[in-house]
């Protein structure tokens, strides 16, 4: 395998003989790994072709946000650097290799840096809020039809919803019966999945590049400083709404347990770490937003925890099939720990609305969000 990745290794534009390959286990994905040549460090990844088939609309993707982006996206922790990866192209000028054993590019590498899964102190959520909603400020700019759909209804929490239904109806390994309470807790909550998706489709809220992937450990944290130096994973950049964006930081920032705790009494959403993240988040992208999308964004967590809530149901209904897992159960899990926690911030949606609307009127957006309209958008039936 050393042998087959050397030699693919060398069929990019790099600097130096590869010394040492290194695979990379994080992510779920793409295959990755740490290519280390006398002069530099690269990262060289195969494609998960199964989750992008459209290869090339990938990474036209790919290229035009990395060479917008040159120069101008900067990072607390970026020393003067680009804040994201660009691709190293082939020794023919292409921006990827297509062989025998996958699509594979090359990427740089950043080096004195560590990832996270969860915040390790409310500083470094307010920092990631920083680093994404940055993000977006400076993709605004690039016309949303520019780029790609390079997966369709990615964040449509709609049609994920119709998805279990169906998978509901087939029961292709009978597990249906066992979960009947959570089947009945997404049920009660179908009018509200498509509260992000009906603005966007409407024109209420406009459709901006947005990055759709907005893991904490998607972004490099500097060793030295413990601040932002680079974001990554933009195979997921495409036109969406910044709400997802920022719904999917809440709920894996915010919570309390890991996404697949057993104890649910352990899960609940952190309203002082939501405060942290959307403060960060708000400085750098908020006077941007429009109304509505202000208006929106209390609900926004509460969207897309219940997407996730619904993946992971769907999936262990279906067997398993999507999602990996290491143990029988382990998408069963983590469907209910989304829903515990999409549970816990029904309940502090209040607090929520509050803090947004000290933060709006802290940065002077001149917006106050109505918590009774807001809580009303929330159905429960």
């Amino acid at each position: 395998m050393h042998d087959e990745l050397q030699q693919i290794a060398e069929r990019f534009s790099i600097d130096g003989k590869v010394q040492t390959i290194t695979q990379i286990k994080k992510g779920y994905i793409n295959h990755t790994y740490r290519i280390e040549t006398e002069d530099h460090n690269y990262i060289l990844q195969r494609i998960n072709t199964n989750v992008f088939p459209a290869v090339d609309a990938l990474m036209d993707n790919f290229k035009l946000t990395t060479e917008h982006l040159h120069g101008r996206f900067q990072l607390p922790a970026s020393k003067g650097k680009d804040a994201v990866p660009t691709f190293i192209p082939t020794l023919d000028g292409a921006s990827y290799l297509r062989s025998d054993t996958g699509c594979w590019r090359m990427l740089t590498c950043f080096d004195n840096v560590y990832s996270l899964d969860i915040p390790d102190s409310p500083e470094t959520f307010y920092y990631a809020g920083k680093a994404f909603g940055s993000f977006v400020r400076e993709m605004a700019d690039v016309k949303a039809d520019d780029l790609h759909i390079v997966i369709p209804d990615f964040h449509n929490t709609r049609r994920r919803y119709e998805a279990l239904e169906k998978v509901i109806a087939r029961d292709p390994v009978r597990r249906a019966k066992e979960v009947l309470s959570e089947i009945s807790f997404v049920r009660a909550r179908k009018d509200c999945y498509g509260i992000i998706t009906d603005a966007l489709e409407s024109g209420q809220i406009p459709t901006r590049v947005c990055h759709n992937d907005c893991n904490l450990n998607n972004i490099l944290f500097d060793n030295d400083t413990h601040k932002p130096a680079a974001i990554i994973d933009l195979d997921t950049v495409m036109p969406s709404s910044p709400l997802y964006d920022y719904g999917d930081s809440m709920r894996i920032g915010t919570n309390t347990a890991t996404d697949d705790e057993k104890d649910l009494s352990k899960v609940s959403c952190d309203l002082n770490l939501y405060e942290k993240y959307a403060r960060g988040y708000l400085e750098e992208c908020g006077r941007m937003l429009t109304e509505s999308e202000l208006t929106l964004l209390p609900l926004a967590s509460l969207v897309i925890t219940s997407e996730d809530g619904i993946r992971f149901l769907m999936d262990h209904i279906d067997g398993d099939t999507y999602y990996q897992i290491s143990y029988p159960g382990q998408n069963l899990d983590r469907a209910r720990t989304q829903l515990t926690l999409l549970a816990d911030m029904e309940k502090g949606l209040p607090q929520i609305v509050q803090i947004l609307n000290n933060l709006y009127a802290e940065l002077g957006f001149g917006v106050t969000l109505d918590q009774d309209k807001i809580c009303e958008m929330w159905k429960v039936s």
